[in-house]
């Protein structure tokens, strides 16, 4: 959406930080209360509980690797499904200081169809690769960092933190990386600049408090595909063979939650803030309003009420695609609307090629 304010990018660039000060008058925008409720209750809190839980986690390895005992290990899992699903707050945002040096992908490397992630542990414990310097991980690969590796270190019987030194020693160095990484991120949240990420030029009309919460808008109905195809379809077989190994975080069994998380989320996000998008749809678009606001709660509804079994083997194919049915048809139904919405409140959104519905 480009509207009202006329202003250079450039020097939109020295006024306009992520939580923008609505004392500004050169920093007005028909959307700067919806932007900031959004950052404020969810962008920025989530990135600080991702950070938070992440340092958790990195002590308790710490902790295990000190002392392995199945005690230690427990704790440690319990704190890596904390940060999962922090992580599962701030994951629909693939925008601002996530999106350098490959962070957003660094922590979480999946799909990995290829098993990229566990050969590519073994090849550095196999070539006794230095992982404790800062060097290594200025260009170490995206598949062995952040949580996928981790869940990999803690969960794949070959690599057994509790028995192989090595392979606890190597979860110490990515559990301490990852730690780093969530706490630059939240950092350059807090510090940063939104012209950094969105772009206007000289002659360009358009405010850039708008324009970031049509990318953000964007990224929010790209994740929605992402969710339906990715987390659900691809590894039940929807279309093809099913390969349950494929959902997201399989193996510490917390594919299911994480949906759940999801969904939950877009709720939030339609209703953050004192003048929130529901609260700005309400008063232009008032049924369709109130018809996606119904609809993300009825996916809830049904993401709740699927099996815990739902991704075991204790289910078949077909069992499974039944049970999936209603959530992927009302996850398409809310995201339809919401892309109505946004266009009718003058978003433009452009296309969206993880759409296969």
């Amino acid at each position: 959406m480009k509207t009202l304010l006329k202003l250079p990018a450039r020097l939109l660039a020295l006024t306009i930080p992520f939580a923008v000060n609505a004392a500004n008058a050169e920093e007005q925008s028909p959307w700067l209360e919806t932007f900031n409720g959004i950052n404020q209750e969810l962008i920025s809190p989530n990135y600080h509980e991702f950070s938070l839980s992440a340092e958790k986690l990195s002590r308790s390895i710490d902790a295990f690797c000190q002392q392995p005992n199945s005690n230690n290990l427990a704790n440690t899992q319990t704190l890596f499904a904390d940060n999962l699903q922090d992580w599962q707050q701030v994951q629909w945002l693939n925008f601002g200081p996530v999106t350098l040096f490959m962070r957003y992908y660094s922590f979480e490397y999946w799909p990995d169809k290829k098993g990229l992630t566990q050969r590519q542990l073994s090849s550095l414990i196999k070539n006794d690769v230095d992982t404790s310097n800062d060097k290594f991980w200025r260009s170490a690969s995206i598949a062995v960092r952040g949580l996928t590796a981790i869940e990999s270190l803690l969960y794949r019987s070959q690599f057994d933190p509790m028995t192989k030194p090595e392979y606890c020693q190597l979860l110490v160095q990515v559990g301490q990386h990852h730690k780093q990484s969530t706490e630059t991120i939240y950092q350059e949240w807090q510090t940063g600049q939104l012209a950094d990420w969105t772009f206007l030029d000289d002659d360009e009309v358009g405010d850039i408090v708008s324009l970031s919460l049509e990318k953000m808008i964007q990224q929010w109905l790209e994740h929605m595909s992402m969710v339906k195809e990715s987390k659900i379809e691809t590894p039940i077989g929807w279309r093809g063979k099913v390969n349950l190994k494929l959902a997201e975080f399989y193996r510490s069994e917390h594919s299911l939650s994480s949906i759940k998380q999801n969904i939950g989320l877009y709720n939030a996000l339609y209703h953050a803030g004192e003048n929130s998008l529901y609260q700005k749809a309400l008063q232009d678009e008032p049924e369709l309003a109130k018809q996606l606001d119904g609809s993300f709660k009825q996916a809830l509804t049904i993401a709740n009420n699927l099996p815990d079994n739902f991704y075991s083997d204790a289910l078949s194919k077909d069992d499974r695609i039944e049970l999936a049915k209603p959530l992927v048809s009302a996850l398409s139904k809310a995201q339809n609307e919401l892309l109505s919405l946004v266009t009718k409140l003058g978003f433009q959104i452009g296309f969206n090629s993880r759409d296969g519905d």
